[in-house]
């Protein structure tokens, strides 16, 4: 037996082989023990199962080797304005290229609050698109940084006239 050909029927074989003697909360798992009954394990049943859980949103289960979520899909532009302002105000709150990333929480709530605008089976595809739009913010940023400081390199201190003027547009009082 291969450990990629572990199933419920032979999974007790595999965990004897590795010294287990209690089983009787994987019997739950696997749904044979004798108050339980066999859990579907297809895609659209473990998202369901994941999703009354809380532990996803509906349509955020992604399934081994599909990519066809990868795809730029049409957004608000009030979205779109709304992650390039964050990443703009974070950047210039942090002093360097890497603020979004250290407060990811509040753009991940404006992920999650503009999924729940659309439909469960395009809810990959615009979380896709929005990260692009925010790593796309970043690169311009980072772009604007690298031309107009000759040798600077990530991690570095960024000059504040430069940071401010990399950021310019954006309502926000910058302090040091």
């Amino acid at each position: 037996m291969r450990i990629s050909e572990v199933n419920a029927e032979n999974y007790k074989e595999y965990l004897k082989i590795l010294g287990v003697k209690d089983t009787k909360h994987l019997d739950k798992m696997w749904g044979n023990s004798n108050n339980a009954e066999k859990k579907d394990f297809s895609h659209e049943a473990r998202e369901a199962r994941m999703v009354a859980l809380g532990y996803i949103e509906e349509g955020m289960l992604i399934r081994d080797g599909d990519t066809s979520w990868r795809k730029i899909v049409p957004v608000s532009d009030e979205i779109k304005n709304k992650l390039v302002e964050v990443v703009r105000r974070q950047t210039l709150a942090n002093g360097d290229l890497k603020g979004y990333a250290r407060d990811g929480d509040e753009i991940g709530a404006i992920f999650k609050e503009y999924r729940k605008t659309v439909a469960p089976s395009d809810r990959l595809s615009v979380t896709y698109t929005l990260s692009r739009i925010v790593q796309a913010e970043t690169q311009r940023i980072d772009d604007y940084v690298h031309a107009n400081v000759p040798g600077w390199k990530h991690g570095q201190p960024i000059p504040d006239d430069v940071l401010k003027a990399a950021v310019s547009g954006v309502d926000f009082d910058f302090k040091a």
